[in-house]
C-alpha cells in the first residue's frame, strides 16, 4: 500500500511570528473525513521560537501530526492499494490544568500539545 500524505493545512486563527504555513495540495472529492485528537508531547518539538515550535508540532519525524496521520491511515487502510490525504489543524491547546481548581497540574502528567486535526482520504 503506498500511501501520500500531503500535509497539514494550518487553520488557526493567529500564527506565531515568522511562522509560514506549509503549502499543501488539498481535494474536494475525498472519500472520508475524520476528525482525530491527537497529543504531541511538548519536551519533544518545544523551542524558544514559537514559529519553529509549530513546525516542529506539525513535521517532527516521530510525533508530528504528519506522522501520526500516516501511522493512521497505514493501520486503517491496509486492504487500499494506495491513498492520498492531507489533514487542516483546526485548534491547537495544551493539557494544563486550569491552576486555580486543583492541583493536578502538579502531578508527573507530561506536558502535551493537543491539536484537533479533520483528515481528508481518497483512494487513488
Amino acid at each position: 500500500m503506498a500511501i501520500v500524505n500531503n500535509g497539514t493545512k494550518v487553520n488557526l486563527g493567529s500564527l506565531p511570528t515568522g511562522y509560514t504555513a506549509p503549502v499543501i495540495t488539498t481535494f474536494t472529492d475525498h472519500e472520508y473525513e475524520r476528525v482525530l485528537t491527537l497529543t504531541v508531547l511538548k519536551a519533544t518539538v518545544e523551542n524558544a521560537d514559537p514559529a519553529v515550535t509549530l513546525a516542529n508540532i506539525i513535521a517532527n519525524a516521530t510525533v508530528g501530526i504528519d506522522k501520526q496521520i500516516t501511522d493512521i491511515i497505514a493501520g486503517e487502510f491496509l486492504s487500499t492499494p494506495s491513498v492520498t490525504a492531507y489533514s487542516e489543524m483546526r485548534l491547537l491547546s495544551n493539557n494544563y490544568a486550569n491552576l486555580s481548581k486543583s492541583g493536578a497540574y502538579l502531578t508527573t502528567e507530561p506536558a502535551k500539545y493537543i491539536v484537533i486535526v479533520k483528515v481528508y482520504i481518497k483512494s487513488v
